[in-house]
């Protein structure tokens, strides 16, 4: 019956509720626990929040808690409210009417079963619980609400909580979402790339406290920022960055000064410019208001990125810069095999030789050599317990050259004055990679025919991808989606190297926690006297 615009339905005579002291009533596909107790009547969701165990199975006591016996998670039948933290029970008003309990089971407004999906959400990301961010997650689809609207909040809840600045996490969110519109239409899939994205948010910011960001501000020049940038200064840095966003200038008017920040030194292996790549497809995606989350937590990593051109094994790379009209071949002929086996002076002399040649094609060089790399790494690095530091080399250190490789076309083309670092940083990766290599070893099992359906298969499984850390899957997934746009610019030769590797890497084992190895260098270390 209707009544003040609510929508009540008969539950049970009073009478045997009384004797029962707890029923499951069943309306429109759902079950709504009801319970007699001391202190009245109750009604509420029958399904446990946890895991969906039947609450009607659980325990009260005189205190109207209601526990569910399969993990003992514990509600106050009054509110709702979770002892544990977790997902807070739904509850429904009663009455009693003419000897039968009623129950109200009018749907809130849509804006009210939003905000409390999204709030829920939050403390689901702040207690890193995949399984919690999952269910408001589907909440939030099946009442008809914003999936990206979950993505831009939480990345506005994380932001700060990033003392570094920019990890692997919020790049991941970049390529899920590009997933993601891959499969319109698809609810499920489409849930598995926001879930992704917001859980490696959680976990990136489990249990760290907050790192606020400078927020004065100064006119904004590029050789300041650059200055502040190279000086590792972040209130400085910051504050021109804040100078230029409160002063009408975007991530676009920024982005070849961010660029050329990121390539001035051989970063982090190459995560700033990749991670520089992401930011224009998340404000596209994500709307301008994460701009400013975004840039100020990339210009923190700017400030506190290693620099390996700065240690003697890639000393050479300046001088291979400063060289870089030096060269003298226009062809590239014998080039691969120059590069392919060569240590980082050598790979960097050989890219400066072939520098009058059109850097599309130097690019695409130098595609082939990290390509092969990976398709011939030495499986013994990875599971090695006996070598020094410098040798612990993985698939995942391998990946890096290829997703370098995208984000310096997709940069430098933009950007051509950029093309001499990025090249010579592509050569400091194959010239690393070259001690890690085995060429002898035998790859023709490896070779993929139809390249489109090759990256399809292996994108589409990474929707159940198993990967227990997120580090783990996010570099599967942007290593694909690197090598797969590559691939469809690549030459012939070079594509089926590259599809070649990523097929080799895909179908290997990747070995992720070393206890005896980690146990013997640091007992070397000790002895060593540090």
């Amino acid at each position: 019956m209707k009544s003040d615009d609510r929508d009540w339905i008969v539950a049970i005579p009073v009478d045997e509720l009384l004797e029962k002291q707890k029923h499951v009533v069943r309306h429109n596909g759902r079950q709504i626990a009801v319970f007699a107790t001391d202190d009245g009547f109750f009604a509420c969701n029958n399904r446990c929040p946890h895991q969906g165990y039947p609450l009607v199975e659980g325990s009260v006591d005189r205190d109207c808690m209601l526990t569910c016996n399969w993990h003992n998670w514990k509600f106050d039948l009054h509110d709702g409210r979770n002892l544990y933290g977790g997902d807070r029970l739904r509850t429904y008003p009663v009455v009693v009417r003419e000897g039968k309990l009623h129950l109200d089971v009018t749907e809130e407004p849509f804006a009210d079963r939003y905000a409390t999906a999204l709030s829920n959400l939050r403390s689901a990301v702040h207690d890193n619980s995949y399984d919690r961010i999952a269910r408001e997650l589907g909440r939030v689809q099946a009442m008809g609400g914003s999936l990206t609207e979950a993505v831009r909040r939480s990345i506005l809840w994380s932001y700060q909580h990033l003392e570094y600045g920019w990890t692997h996490a919020y790049a991941g969110v970049a390529d899920w979402l590009a997933l993601s519109d891959e499969h319109v239409g698809d609810s499920e899939l489409q849930l598995i790339c926001h879930l992704e994205s917001v859980g490696h948010i959680a976990d990136d910011i489990r249990l760290r406290p907050t790192f606020p960001y400078a927020e004065d501000s100064s006119p904004y020049t590029s050789d300041e920022f650059l200055k502040a940038v190279e000086d590792q200064h972040e209130p400085r840095a910051l504050e021109l960055l804040n100078g230029a966003l409160g002063g009408g200038l975007h991530f676009a008017d920024l982005e070849l000064d961010l660029a050329t920040a990121a390539l001035r030194h051989y970063n982090d292996f190459g995560h700033t410019l990749i991670y520089l790549s992401k930011i224009s497809s998340l404000i596209e995606r994500l709307g301008v208001e994460v701009e400013k989350p975004l840039l100020q937590s990339y210009v923190r990593g700017l400030i506190y990125t290693t620099r390996e051109d700065l240690i003697p094994e890639f000393r050479g790379y300046a001088t291979a810069l400063s060289h870089w009209q030096n060269g003298n071949s226009k062809s590239d002929v014998g080039l691969f095999d120059k590069i392919v086996d060569s240590g980082i002076n050598g790979a960097l002399e050989a890219t400066v030789s072939a520098s009058r040649q059109s850097p599309e094609r130097l690019f695409d060089t130098l595609l082939a050599v990290n390509s092969s790399h990976r398709l011939h790494f030495d499986l013994s690095y990875q599971n090695h317990v006996d070598k020094q530091i410098a040798d612990n080399s993985s698939w995942l250190s391998f990946t890096h050259s290829i997703t370098f490789a995208n984000a310096v076309r997709a940069l430098c083309t933009k950007y051509p004055e950029l093309w001499p670092k990025g090249l010579l940083q592509m050569a400091c990766f194959a010239g690393r990679n070259h001690r890690y290599v085995q060429q002898n070893q035998g790859t023709k099992q490896w070779l993929v025919d139809d390249s489109k359906e090759f990256y399809a298969e292996s994108l589409y499984g990474l929707f159940d991808h198993g990967c227990e850390e997120f580090i783990v899957s996010v570099h599967l997934l942007k290593t694909l989606l690197a090598a797969e746009t590559e691939s469809q610019v690549a030459s012939e030769s070079t594509q089926r190297l590259l599809t070649a590797a990523m097929n080799r890497f895909l179908h290997s084992p990747l070995k992720r926690k070393h206890v005896r190895r980690t146990a013997r260098q640091a007992m070397r270390f000790v002895a060593d006297g540090e």
